[in-house]
């Protein structure tokens, strides 16, 4: 099923997360990055791992590195956890599945109201039904005013 604009954002801001590897650390650190000692996943050649969660830090964090002449390697890899299993099914579109949901919802929510019921009795009732209606309605009218 292909992915929407929406379910690629969402992917972009709850799912992807990046990495930037380097073996001295700048003088400043943007606010809202996590800094961690490297693992072996990355080879065991870097120091330090910076852990991002949006472009804006990203790309401040990279100008600070190569202002100060630091070399470092960027990675982007994916959150795991039950965010990643909804938003980022390669089979199935998340808003997608949310308004099927939805659209479920509202036919049976309509059908357990009676509303379908109340318009088949309205549109199925005789015509001499409503005629004595009429004519018992323009009869107390007619009471009322005398």
């Amino acid at each position: 099923m292909q992915k929407t604009t929406i379910d690629r954002w969402l992917q972009k801001k709850f799912v992807y997360v990046c990495y930037v590897y380097c073996n001295s650390l700048p003088h400043h650190v943007p606010s809202g990055i996590k800094l961690d000692e490297s693992t072996e996943e990355c080879g065991g050649r870097y120091l330090y791992r910076f852990t991002i969660n949006n472009d804006k830090d990203m790309g401040e964090l990279t100008a600070h590195l190569e202002v100060e002449n630091i070399t470092y390697a960027s990675r982007v890899s994916e959150d795991g956890g039950m965010k990643g299993k909804f938003l980022n099914d390669p089979n199935k579109s998340f808003t997608l599945q949310i308004s099927w949901l939805l659209f479920i919802i509202a036919i049976i929510s309509i059908i357990l109201s009676g509303l379908p019921v109340k318009i088949w009795n309205e549109l199925s009732a005789d015509e001499t039904d409503g005629k004595k209606k009429a004519k018992i309605s323009n009869q107390k009218a007619i009471d009322f005013l005398n």
